[in-house]
């Protein structure tokens, strides 16, 4: 391809080198820390590991959530196994949590867990609650993972969202848990000095 400048020189741009050192979702080149791979048959297409992750992450529950949507070929990447813990991945007995929905201006806590079980339990509750007599229904979660929120559309995205709930909520539970630690005080300092004219 080339490109005239303002003065009638005409410099030659080569598109494919430059997109190879560059990750085609965040357009930023790879580092050491941050290299760049090809997880898929694209010639051309490199991506950051993160990058490819979000991005599969907010197709959750289709089919470019594992599938290249260029070369229709599947992922040697998933989104859990860079986003989340080893051992939020291995946990085998998920804790319920509580998802706040909003409907008609109001806040309803409905509590949910993983799996295709929870998703039924989520849309009987969801459908008693409001009245919707089995109907389909349009639901976007909103969960945050690490320090951003991430919004995920669709009922597909249910067990995404279960996910990254539980990771928000063992990781906050770990905060807590280490600040309660931090704040309290050593047994050094809970002795009180004796009171003058006592034996205590």
């Amino acid at each position: 391809m080339s490109a005239s400048s303002g003065l009638g020189v005409v410099s030659s741009v080569d598109v494919e080198a430059n997109s190879e050192q560059s990750c085609y979702i965040c357009l930023q080149e790879g580092t050491d820390t941050k290299p760049l791979l090809t997880p898929c048959a694209c010639k051309g297409r490199p991506v950051h590991r993160e990058c490819l992750a979000r991005w599969q992450l907010h197709s959750s529950g289709k089919s470019e959530e594992k599938k290249c949507r260029f070369c229709d070929r599947e992922y040697d990447v998933d989104w859990q196994s860079t986003l989340l813990d080893s051992d939020e991945l291995n946990e085998d007995t998920p804790k319920p949590l509580m998802a706040a929905v909003v409907f008609n201006n109001t806040v309803y806590k409905i509590p949910i867990l993983p799996g295709p079980e929870g998703k039924a339990a989520f849309k009987r509750k969801v459908n008693e609650l409001f009245g919707l007599s089995n109907r389909m229904f349009e639901v976007a979660f909103e969960v945050k993972l690490q320090e951003d929120k991430v919004n995920l559309r669709g009922l597909s995205a249910y067990e995404a969202a279960t996910r990254c709930a539980a990771m928000s909520a063992r990781r906050a539970a770990s905060a807590i848990a280490a600040d309660t630690a931090h704040d309290a005080p050593s047994a050094a300092t809970a002795t009180r000095a004796p009171i003058p004219g006592t034996d205590v």
